[in-house]
């Protein structure tokens, strides 16, 4: 899942403390969060971006309900310019089907050429 947003740049060093105190928050409080991390634009420095993943769908809403989010949200809101993105995001899993993998040989180069 990803979230993303732009703040009041006025605010940005305010915002990063309260944003560092709530990925400590994260990690220490719950262990059905498999990653937590902020990233700033790099061309802009007001934008940023969460990138987060949970176990199950019950660490999901287990993150969504704690306190430090919310906390968290009293703080960034009011800096906000507009409203934030969340993006849910679905792994994808590379696999070979038997036909496929009988197909291709080790010798044989696949192509990115239409068929």
């Amino acid at each position: 899942m990803t979230v993303q947003y732009k703040l009041k740049k006025k605010q940005l060093a305010k915002a990063k403390d309260a944003l560092s105190e709530y990925v400590d928050a994260v990690k220490k409080n719950e262990p059905g969060t498999m990653e937590y991390k902020v990233f700033q634009d790099g061309d802009d420095s007001a934008s940023f971006v969460h990138i987060m993943s949970f176990v199950d769908k019950n660490a999901k809403k287990t993150h969504e309900k704690t306190e430090h989010l919310k906390k968290l949200k009293k703080i960034l809101v009011p800096m906000s310019k507009g409203k934030a993105v969340y993006t849910t995001l679905t792994e994808v899993n590379f696999t070979k089907s038997p036909k496929n993998a009988e197909e291709t040989t080790p010798d044989v180069v696949p192509s990115h050429e239409p068929i």
